[in-house]
């Protein structure tokens, strides 16, 4: 089996009443990362991050099929509840007053073309006036389905924008926050509360980043010296990236927890902002 990239977990996990936790697990093309949350002290128990890359001769059914028989969180029966949330770039946020389901697929295939046969669904996204459209790998779905049977499913992106409504009391007039994945990020951009994009990119290098979020501010007409930007995911402090995003914005700063959960020693060991976006889902779900 993978091993973990990040194993974070408390001296007395063995002992946890696990009826009183949550699990969230986040699943993408090439990483699953999960945290289980003591709902009842808002504190996380275990947080675990996998990573693996596209030349791994096993799909990616395979791969989750083996990390969810047999990680010892994820075969626990106890737990309290489950949410899965899937983290794939296809797709659509469709204006409540524009939503028919009717049109899911062909907005879909449109868009991302029609060549997979993978699965189309739909959920309406908590305290916005927006529906998110997207496509999960079928399989995938199924696998999951069979073995959290009880789960709940959220798209990334809805659960993002949840969390923005429910840690960002205050509204930034130009506000970008992206998220970092080893080989991707996911940018949501907001003016003046309104959401103007939300959507993943690809990239290689420092360079591709900064381009990307330039572009992102000349087509939305946002001034790169008034914009907050702020960095959640995996990002060092202390990196290439980072000297590279300051030469181009004035104000720049990493995603923090709120007060409404309780820091661990364990975690303080890590940047928070490595699992801000992962604890703070869990909390708003």
């Amino acid at each position: 089996m993978l091993k973990p990239d990040f194993y974070i977990h408390n001296s007395n996990a063995a002992t946890e009443d696990y009826t009183q936790c949550r699990l969230l697990i986040e699943v993408n093309s090439h990483s699953i990362g999960y945290v289980l949350l003591n709902v009842r002290g808002m504190r996380p128990v275990t947080i675990k991050y996998f990573q693996w890359n596209s030349s791994k001769n096993s799909s990616l059914e395979e791969i989750l099929r083996e990390l969810v028989y047999e990680d010892e969180i994820l075969t626990m029966a106890d737990v309290n509840e489950t949410f899965l949330v899937y983290n794939f770039p296809e797709s659509n946020l469709v204006p409540e007053i524009f939503f028919d389901a009717d049109t899911n697929k062909p907005l879909t295939d449109l868009i991302y073309g029609d060549l997979g046969k993978d699965l189309i669904v739909n959920e309406k996204i908590p305290w916005w006036e927006l529906h998110n459209v997207y496509r999960i790998p079928a399989g995938v779905h199924r696998l999951l389905q069979q073995k959290f049977y009880n789960g709940k499913y959220w798209h990334f992106y809805s659960l993002q924008l949840k969390c923005h409504k429910m840690f960002n009391a205050k509204e930034e007039g130009q506000y970008l926050k992206v998220f970092f994945y080893s080989d991707k990020m996911i940018v949501l951009v907001c003016k003046h509360g309104q959401l103007q994009l939300m959507q993943t990119f690809g990239y290689h290098d420092s360079k591709d980043v900064a381009y990307n979020l330039l572009n992102c501010c000349h087509q939305l007409n946002m001034s790169q010296d008034e914009i907050v930007l702020e960095l959640s995911g995996l990002i060092e402090k202390q990196s290439e990236l980072y000297s590279e995003l300051q030469k181009y914005f004035l104000n720049v700063t990493f995603d923090h927890m709120e007060d409404s959960i309780k820091i661990t020693d364990e975690l303080r060991e890590y940047p928070l902002h490595y699992f801000s976006s992962l604890l703070k889902m869990a909390i708003c779900v």
